[in-house]
Order: C-alpha cells, then sequence, then structure tokens
C-alpha cells in the first residue's frame, strides 16, 4: 500500500500534460485482478455459479464484494479520448465519480492480515470526487458530521475535490453523499454503495468507487 488516493486520475491526466512522454500505447492494469483489488471491469455474480462471470474468490471476496471499480472507466474513457484526438472532447453529461476507502485507516479490524497494511499511513481518509460537467456546477460532499464541502467545475474540463472523514466515525458507518448542483438547484445526487464504518470484519484498504449522473459520457468517442 502506498499514496494512491488520487493516483488513477492523476496518471492518466499526465498523457494529455504538455510534457507527457506521448505513448503509442498505454496499459490499464488490470481488468480483473481482484486478489490484488485493482480491476476496472463490473464485479462478476457473487451468487451465481452458473453465470459466465462467476468468479470463485473465497475468502477474497471479503476485499471486493461490493466495492465496484467500473466508474472509474469513465475517467480513463475521458483522457484516452483525449490522448488519441490531441484536444479535450467534449463533455456532454454531468457526472462525478467519487470513491473512498470502506474503514478509517487506524481502524482495528477482526480479520484480515494479522500485521499491520505496509505504508498504511499514506493514504488519506477522506472521500476525494472527479467532476466532469457540461456547465458550471457546484459539486457537493458530506460525510456524517462533514457536511456540504464543496469544489467548483465547468465545461473546460475535470476539476477534483474531497472531503476528510469526520473526527468521530461510528461503528455502523457512515455512508458518503455527493450532489451536483446547478443554479442553486440539485441536478443529480447519489450515495456510496458502502459506508465508512469503524467497526470492521476485515482490514480492507480496497476502495469502492461510485458514479453520481448517467453512465458512459456519450459525447467521448471510444
Amino acid at each position: 500500500m502506498a499514496y494512491s488516493d488520487t493516483l488513477f486520475p492523476e496518471r492518466l491526466r499526465s498523457l494529455v500534460s504538455t510534457d507527457a512522454m506521448q505513448p503509442d500505447i498505454i496499459e490499464l492494469l488490470t481488468w480483473n485482478d481482484f486478489s490484488e483489488s485493482h480491476y476496472l471491469r463490473d464485479l462478476p455474480d457473487q451468487n451465481d455459479n452458473t453465470a459466465k462471470d462467476f468468479v470463485e474468490l473465497s475468502d477474497m471476496g471479503n476485499y471486493v464484494w461490493g466495492q465496484n471499480h467500473a466508474p472509474w472507466r469513465i475517467i480513463a474513457k475521458y483522457y484516452i479520448a483525449w490522448m488519441k484526438r490531441g484536444t479535450p472532447p467534449p463533455i456532454t453529461m454531468d457526472q462525478v465519480v467519487f470513491w473512498h476507502r470502506v474503514h478509517p485507516k487506524a481502524a482495528i479490524c477482526t480479520g484480515g492480515s494479522a500485521a499491520a497494511i505496509r505504508n498504511n499511513l499514506y493514504p488519506e481518509d477522506a472521500v476525494f470526487a472527479w467532476a466532469l460537467v457540461s456547465r458550471q456546477s457546484t459539486i457537493s460532499m458530506s460525510i456524517g458530521s462533514n457536511q456540504y464541502w464543496t469544489f467548483e467545475a465547468d465545461n473546460t474540463g475535470p476539476a477534483m475535490g474531497f472531503v476528510p472523514f469526520p473526527a468521530y466515525v461510528s461503528g455502523d458507518g457512515d455512508t458518503p453523499q455527493v450532489a451536483i448542483v446547478q443554479n442553486g438547484k440539485t441536478v443529480a445526487v447519489s450515495k456510496s454503495a458502502q459506508p465508512v464504518a469503524s467497526n470492521c470484519g476485515w482490514q480492507n484498504f480496497n476502495p469502492v468507487v461510485n458514479l453520481v449522473g448517467d453512465g458512459m459520457n456519450t459525447g467521448v468517442p471510444a
């Protein structure tokens, strides 16, 4: 474990920076490496062993089930399109991708590794958001007692913000919520699929990734 809170969007953004290497091809690691908590495909069906995408994860599922990463593909699609065309692609939808870990890094969990996770002090206890919006918007982020932290975004390109976990996180957990506000009106809002809880069964630094708004940006070519 190292500092990886914003690594995914920052590495992709480097592809289009003025001093970028301009590679001919890039490789995203990985599509389905569930055992190491870096995957981009939709989660397989947990219960249907007749499904074509059935994956037997056994105990590893305690780190994976319910912790989707698929919305990160929206970030990848945007920057890959920019790299291929040489200019920022048009933004036609309002979307916010947000992610977080499921317990504070200092939480004492009852299962998982008995040893402390290596470099466990690097990650921040926070919810991170990446906004891609078609017009001027305020992105509002809340978790527990930390309510309505905001940052601004517009159609000139992606913007990022965060809200820290509150000093006290309940045992049952606080569920992050992110909203897109335009002209004083909330146009889209979503709660995370998972709460952040101080009671945890498994020491798990795998993030859960969520989306506010509709799916892939239809204005961005594949």
